[in-house]
């Protein structure tokens, strides 16, 4: 198959859907309620987010793949090596950017701690599972 910047193109495919799927089930099955409170949304919101659901979902998918593709070129430049070293990895670019950026409504906009937790804790699993199919997929992600 050919590459593109280095990567497996299928690949970031199934790894971007995966961590889409990741967060349909944690905030859709798993956490929606909490969520909802966290937020502190109403009835009324949620009438008005399920009138743009499908063009946020949407966004939201090609906001996955562009993540894959990402932790795929960074787990690339970093040279990590098997599935322990892209997790590792993956973990550590989720702490340095991911949590820190998330941070930031906590701080600053006085959100809920417990929604950074939620929150935070969703992109480490979407991370986790990303690095685990593009290093399965491309029996090893970093390499050529």
């Amino acid at each position: 198959m050919p590459r593109i910047l280095g990567l497996n193109p299928l690949a970031v495919l199934v790894a971007g859907i995966a961590f889409w799927m990741v967060g349909a089930m944690w905030y859709g099955a798993l956490f929606a309620d909490l969520w909802f409170g966290l937020w502190g949304f109403t009835d009324a919101d949620e009438a008005r987010m399920e009138a743009v659901m499908a063009p946020a979902m949407l966004a939201g998918l090609f906001q996955c793949l562009l993540l894959a593709g990402f932790l795929g070129k960074a787990l690339k430049t970093v040279n990590a090596e098997g599935l322990v070293s892209a997790i590792k990895w993956a973990v550590f670019f989720w702490a340095g950017f991911v949590l820190l950026a998330q941070a930031y409504g906590a701080i600053y906009a006085l959100q809920p701690v417990l929604l950074l937790v939620l929150d935070g804790a969703h992109t480490l699993t979407g991370f986790v599972v990303m690095s685990v199919v593009l290093t399965l997929m491309d029996k090893i992600a970093v390499k050529d």
